[in-house]
């Protein structure tokens, strides 16, 4: 196994932790029942933004729509931006020792307004070396155009890149393009592995 050259990291619930039921307590709607009438709608919007499909803009109008305005844009933007809770501790401290000798980048299904955040909050993405989000790739993980877009850019061999995210569809995808992988288990399990690969 070759030593990687290439670190990629995943952003929620690996360098942040993400509370998707955040958005649902943040306008009053803590109960499955409440939130039925406005969960498929609301999931599809956020697929759309986070695809890029939909600008930030038509994003909080289009919210704004479906929940018959009840809530302002405003209140609505706050409530989506909660899902970001708090980086994971430990991480910060890997990503900059890897990055001393690794060249590494953010892999991640996110947003503008989720993005902009993370990136306010968390110093290892401001360590990172570059970004691949699916907004602006306009295509999600596991898909193999988001994975091809990596390897497109950084034009290396798959095998010198090691994919770490917590979900296993996307580690398939990673490992089906071509790359080494980690499905990310826990601060202390990501340096083990990290170890025996020679790189920490």
């Amino acid at each position: 196994m070759l030593s990687p050259s290439v670190v990629l990291f995943d952003l929620g619930n690996v360098l942040v932790d993400i509370d998707v039921n955040a958005f649902w307590c943040s306008i009053g709607m803590n109960t499955r029942a409440e939130q039925e009438p406005f969960f498929d709608g609301y999931e599809i919007l956020t697929r759309q933004y986070e695809t890029g499909l939909i600008s930030t803009k038509a994003f909080l109008n289009n919210l704004y729509t479906l929940f018959a305005k009840k809530f302002t844009r405003e209140q609505l933007q706050l409530a989506f931006e909660r899902v970001i809770v708090q980086p994971i501790d430990g991480m910060v401290d890997i990503v900059k020792e890897l990055a001393k000798t690794r060249r590494t980048a953010l892999v991640s299904n996110t947003n503008e307004l989720h993005y902009t955040v993370s990136y306010a909050r968390l110093e290892s993405l401001r360590t990172l070396h570059t970004q691949y989000l699916s907004y602006r790739l306009n295509v999600m993980k596991p898909d193999a155009g988001f994975y091809t877009s990596i390897l497109h850019d950084l034009r290396m061999n798959p095998s010198e890149m090691i994919f770490i995210d917590d979900l296993e569809a996307n580690i398939e995808g990673a490992r089906l393009a071509g790359m080494q992988t980690i499905r990310f288990e826990g601060v202390e399990q990501l340096k083990r592995k990290l170890n025996r690969l020679g790189i920490l």
